[in-house]
């Protein structure tokens, strides 16, 4: 039945699954790290890519040339120290087809024919570094050249020649840029902040401004983050605020846009960068994660009591049900629903929020950075790492073919309990697909290619727990007489092995299957003796075998905090046998014995479905094998002489539908 329940759960989740709807990723290679060394980085950079990647660093103030395998080329300027760089805060990066680099920066620019004093105005540049490392020239896009029209607030500063001079600093004057280069060597350059695009010929003469803010056809949001060129010369900006991607043609006239806000394929919860394949497939990175975390070991109730199978005091039709619910329902682990129906309010509420994401503004949140907050956050982290089993957040790069239609995504996950991975953090793409985390503790640089739909160990989180537990006790009584025998002996044993295996895979960021099993044996050993009457004395054992199996497949309909819905399929399977015997300790004085056997077995299909983020339809099956008992039992009484007198059978079985549609208004 088991294996039945497997196959049938595979086929329905490939047979749900778009082909190449999910792609996984696979480690290439690590580079760089901590250091001001070569081949090493600081906190703040930036990569590009051609034939070599390309690193800037803002804290360092250079430019660094790496092989592809991340070995160190060259650096730019050679001695960043030197009081001549020319580099103060390199950001964003680009680097055309002759080897030509340009790096967004900040620099003072002297107003030409300002002498005694001079006047340099701050303000926002791109700097053009030939492959080699030499300066070939400043990009502007602000007017720099122009004398102040009005009366600026200015600052004493020194120049380079060592005299006094007066710097302007606009507002803005330091805002970061993004740059991109075409085929033909021509720069662009997005100034999100002031909602436009600058185009330059690869000589560097100024051809074009357009973009502008907004929301609409041609309009971008102030914190675009990022500017690619496709093969056929069209400009692709990242419209952060705006959740999609505007697609411009060479010469700015705008194409199209696409992509909104949400978590579903070709949806964006603020894409932050992009990359062209050379096949012109676009990929798109956003800030969309999925959290799969459990706390704490899951419980799973057994059908019936392991040591106490066939007593009087089985539980009846009720309490069964509930315990086939509490299995397949659970209140802990991967399987926690909450209580046996959705009028329960709390397990209603629970599907308007992301209590994961809640959860760790806690830790992570802005509010409070000072150093006893601080404390507060590490303390709270711990305590929830000790209390988690796993913790995984699920990121997810999407693929459009050169038109904007949706082609499928690769998805891929960060452990949040591992101490060396888990502020591992997404840096970049390239147009050969491959995808860049970095580590935000040591600053390695890892590199991962995608690898393909497969289901692989390293995909999967799971655990096992084993328990046992062995009592003795021995019991002697001395009846009210006027001697100081015993009149009863009674030794006492129980045995109890657990053994608890746990699974869950995440086929995709919203589709998550969770397995468990846990198998219970349990043994009693029961020796009475009443010596004054030996025939009297009796000896019970009894041998229990249980297994409980439990399924369940959770897809996100619609991840939104406020308007949450999921769909939840749950298998439970339990199987039970019993041994129970009871014989005559002296067989030569009374032949006397007992037989039980018993078996059971049930099986529990349920369907918790949002059907809107209000309205839950639940539904479940049960078949109750058996139904008001432990077991399904048969019992064989010999007499003193050995013979059989008298067998007593129990079977009963329930087959049960329940359904419920609640509303909440």
């Amino acid at each position: 039945m088991k294996k039945t329940v497997f196959i049938t759960l595979l086929l329905l989740i490939f047979g749900l699954m778009p082909a190449f709807s999910v792609d996984f990723i696979t480690l290439e290679r690590e580079f760089g790290g901590k250091g001001a060394a070569e081949g090493a980085f600081g906190k703040d950079i930036h990569l590009a890519f051609r034939e070599n990647i390309y690193v800037s660093d803002k804290e360092h103030r250079l430019i660094q040339k790496l092989s592809p395998t991340g070995t160190f080329l060259m650096q730019i300027p050679v001695d960043a120290t030197s009081p001549e760089n020319i580099l103060r805060k390199p950001g964003h990066l680009a680097v055309d087809i002759a080897g030509n680099i340009y790096v967004a920066d900040v620099t003072a620019h002297h107003i030409a024919e300002t002498t005694e004093p001079k006047i340099y105005m701050f303000a926002p540049c791109v700097h053009k570094f030939s492959a080699t490392g030499e300066l070939l020239d400043t990009y502007f896009v602000d007017a720099v050249n122009e004398r102040p029209r009005i009366v600026l607030t200015g600052a004493l500063i020194v120049d380079e020649e060592g005299k006094t001079a007066f710097g302007i600093q606009p507002q803005g004057h330091d805002r970061a840029l993004r740059v991109a280069v075409n085929s033909q060597n021509q720069l662009y350059v997005l100034d999100a902040k002031r909602g436009r695009i600058h185009h330059f010929d690869a000589d560097g003469k100024a051809l074009r401004i357009f973009g502008r803010y907004g929301a609409g056809d041609g309009e971008f949001d102030l914190d675009a983050s990022d500017i690619v060129i496709d093969a056929r010369g069209n400009v692709l900006i990242a419209d952060t605020g705006n959740h999609r991607i505007v697609q411009f043609d060479a010469d700015g006239t705008f194409i199209r846009s696409f992509g909104r806000k949400g978590r579903g394929h070709g949806q964006f919860t603020k894409p932050m960068a992009l990359a062209v394949l050379p096949t012109g497939e676009i990929l798109v990175k956003d800030a969309s994660q999925f959290r799969r975390k459990v706390g704490g070991l899951p419980e799973v109730v057994a059908l019936s009591p392991t040591l106490t199978q066939l007593n009087e005091s089985t539980p009846g039709q009720t309490e069964l049900a509930d315990m086939i619910t509490d299995a397949t329902r659970g209140k802990y682990g991967p399987f926690a629903h909450g209580t046996g129906t959705t009028t329960n309010l709390a397990a209603l509420n629970r599907r308007v929020r992301l209590l994961e994401e809640a959860e760790y503004s806690r830790y992570y949140g802005t509010d409070g950075d000072d150093e006893d907050k601080a404390e507060l956050a590490e303390e709270l982290k711990r305590k929830d790492i000790r209390l988690t089993l796993f913790h995984n957040v699920i990121s997810r790069v999407q693929k459009f073919d050169r038109d904007g239609r949706y082609i499928g995504r690769i998805i891929y996950e960060t452990d949040q309990l591992s101490e060396e991975k888990h502020d591992v953090a997404f840096l970049a793409l390239d147009s050969a697909g491959y995808l860049y985390l970095r580590d935000a503790s040591d600053f390695t640089v890892a590199q991962y290619a995608i690898t393909g739909f497969t289901i692989k160990p390293s995909h999967m989180n799971g655990f096992y727990s084993v328990r046992a537990a062995n009592l003795d006790n021995e019991y002697l009584e001395d009846y009210e007489d006027i001697d100081v025998s015993t009149d009863v002996q009674d030794e006492l044993s129980q045995l109890e092995l657990k053994n608890m295996l746990g699974w869950t895979y995440s086929l995709s960021e919203r589709w998550h299957l969770s397995f468990l099993d846990e198998l219970t044996y349990g043994e009693q050993d029961e020796r009475y003796i009443t010596p004054a009457k030996v025939e009297d004395s009796y000896d019970f054992q009894t041998r229990a075998l249980e297994n409980a199996f439990a399924a369940n497949l959770k897809f996100i309909t619609n991840p939104n905090p406020y308007r949450y819905k999921e769909l939840n399929l749950s298998i439970g399977r339990i199987d039970g046998t019993s041994d129970l015997t009871q014989d005559a300790l002296f067989p030569e004085l009374n032949r006397q014995h007992r037989e039980d056997t018993g078996d059971a077995n049930s099986t529990v299909i349920e369907l918790d479905w949002d059907l809107w983020a209000r309205t839950n339809l639940w539904f479940r099956y049960a078949d109750l094998n058996p139904a008001e008992t432990s077991r399904n039992f048969i019992r064989r009484f010999y007499d003193v002489s050995g013979a059989l007198y008298e067998v007593f059978g129990s079977r009963n079985q329930a087959r049960q539908f329940l359904g419920e549609l609640t509303i909440k208004f």
